[in-house]
């Protein structure tokens, strides 16, 4: 989905929930800070796009907790932003949710057309992802450089289409019917800082040079990236960095992220019990 499509529908859900512009501004931060595994410091080196990191980095679930232990309002709007890219097409590259232990397991049992192709011992994911899909339709730096097992979530929809301006204006009109009908009573300033512009501008700052300069190298792949291209970015991430010092603090109740501990330990050790039973029964198919 389109960033402005995050962040519109972070800040509608927001207000929405917590009557309270602060709170639903720094959802909408928490809905812009997963795309920064974006390719803007290392696509000419083609680093992010070797490893196809874009929305594998910042957009699991390991990630998300994190930031619901430094601020809740983060976490919704971190959470929103993935689920989001949850519904968009194998093209646009989905969602890994699980990154990185998604990297642990190299092999798959099945092709895309169910024909089996490893039928070996050991861990694998059950099939094989649209590589070939990929080669045709999506964009150079989103593409894997070989065969790769399913490790990621997609969706039937495709970014700037239909359903993604959709969600866009749809939150656009919900927040102004809000404010018609309700005005302060949704849109309550109270508590309200300034510093919290400063994360914005920064923010700013990196993605539209970064966009701007990721189409000038994927229009020609042998550009370099130039120093001063890279020092403003880097500034950009510095000037976001201390101006979130400033605000991500927590706007709601929580309990030092002992739920989202509990909730990562029991997951590892669902799987490493399920693994060691799959073991006891001697079955060969370790598919995940």
């Amino acid at each position: 989905m389109n960033l402005t499509t995050h962040w519109m529908l972070a800040f509608s859900i927001g207000i929405a929930l917590f009557h309270n512009v602060q709170a639903a501004l720094i959802m909408g931060i928490g809905a812009l800070i997963p795309d920064l595994d974006r390719e803007y410091l290392f696509v000419a080196r083609s680093f992010i796009g070797k490893h196809q990191l874009h929305r594998a980095l910042f957009h699991n679930v390991f990630v998300i907790g994190i930031l619901y232990v430094v601020n809740p309002m983060l976490f919704f709007g971190a959470f929103s932003h993935s689920l989001l890219d949850m519904l968009t097409s194998a093209t646009d590259r989905g969602v890994e949710l699980l990154f990185p232990i998604t990297r642990i397991v190299r092999r798959y049992r099945y092709t895309i057309e169910g024909q089996e192709c490893d039928s070996g011992k050991g861990v694998k994911w059950w099939v094989e992802d649209p590589w070939r899909l990929l080669q045709s339709t999506s964009d150079r730096d989103l593409q894997e450089p070989q065969q790769q097992p399913w490790r990621r979530s997609y969706g039937p929809f495709k970014n700037s289409r239909i359903v993604d301006w959709g969600i866009f204006f749809g939150s656009l009109t919900f927040v102004i019917l809000l404010g018609l009908l309700h005005g302060a009573t949704y849109f309550s300033f109270s508590g309200f800082e300034i510093a919290l512009f400063l994360p914005f501008l920064g923010i700013g700052v990196f993605y539209a040079l970064g966009e701007f300069w990721r189409r000038k190298l994927v229009a020609d792949p042998n550009r370099e990236t130039n120093w001063y291209v890279l020092i403003i970015l880097i500034a950009g991430i510095i000037i976001f960095l201390l101006g979130s010092v400033a605000i991500f603090r927590p706007a709601i109740p929580y309990n030092d992220g002992e739920i989202t501990f509990v909730s990562m330990v029991s997951i590892a050790a669902g799987l490493i019990f399920s693994y060691l039973f799959n073991r006891y029964l001697k079955t060969n198919d370790m598919s995940l």
